[in-house]
């Protein structure tokens, strides 16, 4: 049924795992396979999804190459309606992550409920470099780890240690990575112990006492990104440069 990632629903837990490593590149056709996926374990009798991948890095990002204008008019949407049904999701979402977690591949995760990372986990918005933003993580940095950091973090975009996620707030657990399969099996087990609907509900209590309208923000930021940001010349030089391995040439329009 899918080609880029796989699905698997066992007892109360789905797991959706990227599948196109090493890299695990989320491009438009992937986030439609995990849209489709979600919708698929929404209808399952599971409480808790977890998202992980094959190999050694959870994911370095969207496809690049569709960011370009031509392309990103279609990218945006569906990556947008992707994080929305994982932020709207009845089950207990939580991403696991070893690895690079970088750009799209970052706010992934940030759109779970919980976020466990093996020690070796880099968690980072690199598309400054790019001439880009990360629409997702302007939305959501702010509300979790302060202004000043978000700022920081998206501006720089700068990669941080598993460690300074969880100091920081976006990492819950960081696990060694010699047993961190074995204890994000302990942790999933640990929540399923709970009553399936007192979860649920308090998950929906939280999400409703949150009050983010994520929907109407996300709207503002993209609209930002599509009308003007992709219209400079420098967010396309970044892209460029990039894909030829060279540092750009900012022309500052």
């Amino acid at each position: 049924m899918y080609e880029s990632i796989k699905v698997e629903i066992e007892d109360q837990v789905a797991r959706l795992i990227l599948s196109r490593p090493p890299l695990n590149v989320v491009d438009i056709k992937m986030m439609k396979e995990i849209i489709k996926a979600l919708e698929e374990i929404e209808e399952s009798d599971t409480v808790v999804t977890v998202l992980s991948a094959e190999g050694k890095h959870f994911s370095a990002g969207a496809e690049v190459k569709e960011h370009f204008p031509d392309q990103l008019g279609k990218l945006l949407p569906v990556f947008t309606e992707l994080l929305v049904r994982l932020m709207k999701s009845d089950n207990i979402t939580i991403a696991a992550v070893k690895g690079y977690a970088l750009g799209g591949g970052c706010e992934i995760p940030l759109a779970c409920d919980m976020i466990l990372a093996s020690e070796n986990a880099k968690f980072g918005q690199p598309e400054i470099s790019l001439g880009h933003y990360p629409p997702f993580a302007i939305f959501y940095l702010p509300r979790v780890v302060g202004v000043k950091k978000a700022y920081e973090l998206i501006l720089t975009g700068d990669p941080i240690s598993a460690k300074e996620a969880e100091e920081i707030g976006i990492v819950n657990r960081v696990f060694p990575d010699d047993k961190f399969d074995e204890k994000v099996e302990e942790f999933v087990s640990g929540l399923l112990k709970k009553s399936p609907v007192a979860l649920k509900l308090t998950k929906k209590a939280l999400r409703a006492s949150l009050g983010i309208p994520v929907e109407t923000i996300m709207d503002v930021v993209n609209d930002i990104y599509l009308s003007q940001l992709i219209r400079s010349e420098d967010s396309v030089e970044g892209l460029t440069a990039f894909l030829e391995k060279r540092e750009p040439r900012w022309k500052g329009r």
